[in-house]
């Protein structure tokens, strides 16, 4: 069996570039949004799962976000320092566990509508069917690259 024939496509065709580039535009509007409270859409994004979760460790945290360790340990690093996440102690001392602090519970219920609003804005822009087919594509997308 022969190997199939390269593609020949353009950079500007290339899947991840096109990806990428829909996701510096969305987060753009969240930025936007998101910038009176400080936050970046990353941050708040692990604000609400730690916020929601309780006690979670990085493992989890990663699992869930579909991410490695070393990036959501560099996204938690300006959390953990300003107060907004801690570590908490388990009984097993290599391991701790991430929990929002009562300033990041504030916070992230500040944040909360800043969030819808933007959330609103990229919905109407695209409109009820290709916000669902987005989402449907995107998540298909996810079931079959996890196989990899």
């Amino acid at each position: 069996m022969s190997a199939p024939a390269p593609l020949r496509l353009s950079p500007a065709e290339c899947t991840c570039f096109r990806v990428r580039g829909a996701a510096r535009r969305v987060t753009q509007i969240y930025s936007r949004h998101l910038a009176p409270t400080g936050l970046k859409i990353s941050q708040f994004s692990l604000l609400g799962f730690v916020a929601a979760r309780g006690p979670v460790s990085i493992t989890e945290l990663s699992e869930m976000l579909s991410t490695d360790r070393t990036t959501l340990t560099r996204n938690l690093r300006p959390l953990l320092s300003s107060g907004i996440i801690e570590r908490s102690a388990t009984g097993d001392r290599r391991r701790h566990e991430l929990v929002a602090t009562t300033a990041g519970r504030a916070l992230f219920k500040r944040a909360l509508p800043l969030w819808a609003d933007a959330e609103q804005e990229v919905r109407a822009a695209m409109g009820t069917k290709l916000t669902a087919d987005l989402h449907g594509a995107l998540d298909r997308s996810m079931e079959k690259l996890a196989a990899l």
